[in-house]
């Protein structure tokens, strides 16, 4: 098998970094890495997800207990 060729771009892409990085490493290492990294994606995602519900939230309640900015004053004219 011919080993791979890596232009200068691929020491900058994380992509290229993870390939380089498990090249050598056995079949399981790589899987287990492969593993671990979509479970840290899925972790991130649920995290956000969260923080997206506790926002939509926090905004529900400011719009329901906020009060009018604009008052109606009356004005009466001199006759």
């Amino acid at each position: 098998m011919p080993e791979a060729q890596y232009v200068p771009e691929c020491y900058a892409c994380p992509i290229g970094t993870v390939s380089m990085a498990v090249q050598g490493a056995a079949p399981d290492a790589t899987e287990h890495i492969i593993r671990a990294g979509r479970e840290l994606l899925g972790a991130f995602k649920s995290m956000l997800d969260g923080i997206d519900a506790f926002l939509n939230t926090m905004e529900e309640r400011s719009s329901a207990t906020r009060k009018p900015v604009v008052q109606s004053i009356p004005i009466r004219r001199k006759k």
